[in-house]
């Protein structure tokens, strides 16, 4: 007991004195207080005092992967973050507290809230060196400390390989709903529970082809469907399937398949997955549980890869592992006939979004800013291109962020003939191939078509981070890169463009959340 007691004055005094400056530390994503985080788990939307709450996979003693607690921090938008307390400890030494989800337990099913309507109940995997269980935990004052279940597990199939569940309530058959992975066996589990506490299985599903060595951190995510989309139906389930080792791009990664669920069975209606990022830099999103129905689903996602995470430098350099993605915004649409779900800044980044910045334009077009006096090294920007011919498009529009101490640069763009769009790490030199052969440093994708001659793409650059959107969400990028010295400056330029191809630019400096 005096252990736990000290690690938790240890934690919170870490929280108090975190140290958000550094030249590698994000400042618009989030990131740990110090050591090691990984995957966010239990995001709730606390509805009465309008605060999100984001638990998150933290080693507190080491800057490497182990001795997993619940970290915790609070914003009220998604961008400006308060750190507290370790939420949920292990009891004993040779246990781990892994992934998992938290709900509002507002009609006091579970019975642990008989004078309250805001109750919040964590569900997570415990986890030791032969075992993996589901175990359930509760809290009274909004989720910032939580009691053990006295009869805890939940759930127990005598399994090392069964984890990282996910809850949600089903309105249509008054039940929570489960969405587990039985991980080695690359199967996703479905439970229904009147309680939190007494879970019965209800189905399994996996599909043909789907990539991955082991199934991780699933989502069940229902979405509305515009009318516009589709005639007849007006909602659609989403299933999210993270998986580590032997993502399509290397290590970790997530994709999606699309079906519906009616309450114990979902049935998938795509033959083949979607991969969630062209990139290799987001895993184990989670969606925001209490989030209102008539507004878009909301998701956190960690901005890593299990390839390099615990050697990359800001361990040594800065005390610290591990950032989260952008808060994101998500609609379910269909382009060229196929479902796809959106990820879009939420918000629009309107809670940090500065000053515009003003760029100076070239005699041969290129546009040039500045942003050295910006004082959270954050950008961002958005590029319209438009008067795309219909056949026989040329040339290209691309972006490149400089430091101009060291020359060290990241870029990307899009060429028009293909359609091909890339993002390039290989000009920062802190961290390279060479210290991970997984790192690679060059990420890709192709764009379907344009719209009436037309193209968007946007970004953000935060010290460390760089998150792309193509056309309004359809595709995203997620790439970590660490240069010696801070980017200071983006040019956006174009080359051997068709007559009547333009472009044009806009850069945004952001406020640092913390």
């Amino acid at each position: 007991m005096r252990a736990h007691l000290l690690l938790f004055s240890a934690a919170l005094a870490a929280a108090q004195t975190a140290n958000y400056s550094g030249p590698l530390r994000p400042q618009v994503h989030f990131s740990p207080p110090d050591h090691f985080m990984n995957d966010p788990n239990g995001l709730f939307y606390d509805n009465k005092r309008d605060i999100y709450h984001l638990y998150y996979q933290y080693n507190p003693s080491q800057i490497v992967a182990g001795n997993q607690h619940w970290g915790h921090a609070t914003s009220k938008d998604l961008y400006h973050w308060t750190n507290h307390p370790i939420a949920i400890s292990p009891s004993k030494p040779d246990e781990w507290i892994f992934s998992g989800s938290a709900v509002v337990d507002s009609n006091n099913t579970s019975g642990f809230f008989p004078d309250q309507d805001d109750g919040v109940v964590a569900i997570y995997t415990l986890a030791t060196a032969t075992l993996q269980t589901q175990n359930i935990a509760y809290s009274t004052d909004g989720g910032y400390t939580f009691t053990k279940y006295e009869n805890n597990p939940v759930l127990d199939i005598g399994s090392s390989q069964f984890r990282d569940p996910q809850v949600v309530w089903h309105p249509e058959t008054q039940k929570w709903v489960m969405t587990v992975a039985y991980a080695d066996d690359r199967v996703i589990g479905f439970y229904t529970s009147p309680d939190l506490k007494d879970w019965t299985h209800a189905s399994n599903f996996t599909q043909e082809g789907l990539p991955g060595t082991q199934f991780e951190c699933p989502n069940l995510v229902k979405f509305s469907v515009d009318c516009t989309v589709s005639e007849d139906e007006d909602t659609k389930h989403v299933l999210f399937i993270s998986v580590n080792p032997g993502a399509p791009l290397g290590g970790s990664g997530t994709y999606y398949v699309v079906g519906t669920f009616n309450g114990t069975h979902f049935t998938s209606e795509v033959a083949h997955e979607t991969l969630y990022d062209f990139a290799k830099d987001n895993y184990a999103s989670q969606w925001y549980s209490g989030i209102p129905e008539d507004e878009p689903p909301v998701s956190i996602g960690w901005a890593s890869n299990w390839n390099y995470t615990q050697i990359v430098p800001t361990g040594p350099l800065e005390g610290w592992r591990g950032s989260m993605s952008l808060p994101k915004e998500h609609t379910l649409t269909k382009v060229n006939g196929s479902w796809v779900v959106t990820q879009q800044a939420f918000d629009d980044l309107a809670s940090v979004r500065g000053k515009r910045l003003h760029g100076h334009r070239s005699r041969s077009g290129d546009v040039t800013f500045n942003f050295s006096d910006v004082q959270s090294d954050a950008v961002s920007f958005d590029v319209k291109i438009k008067g795309i011919p219909s056949s026989g498009a040329t040339g290209q529009v691309y972006f490149n962020f400089t430091s101009s101490t060291s020359g060290e640069y990241i870029d990307g763009g899009l060429r028009l003939d293909t359609g091909f769009f890339w993002i390039n790490r290989a000009g920062t030199h802190l961290f390279t191939q060479a210290n991970s052969t997984g790192y690679w440093p060059v990420f890709n994708t192709t764009v379907k078509s344009f719209d009436h001659g037309k193209f968007t793409f946007s970004g953000v650059i935060d010290r460390s981070l760089l998150e792309v959107s193509l056309a309004e969400g359809i595709q995203s990028g997620t790439m970590s890169f660490y240069p010696t010295h801070p980017l200071d400056t983006l040019t956006v330029s174009g080359s051997d463009l068709s007559r009547r191809t333009s472009f044009q630019v806009k850069a945004w400096g952001l406020e640092s959340g913390w």
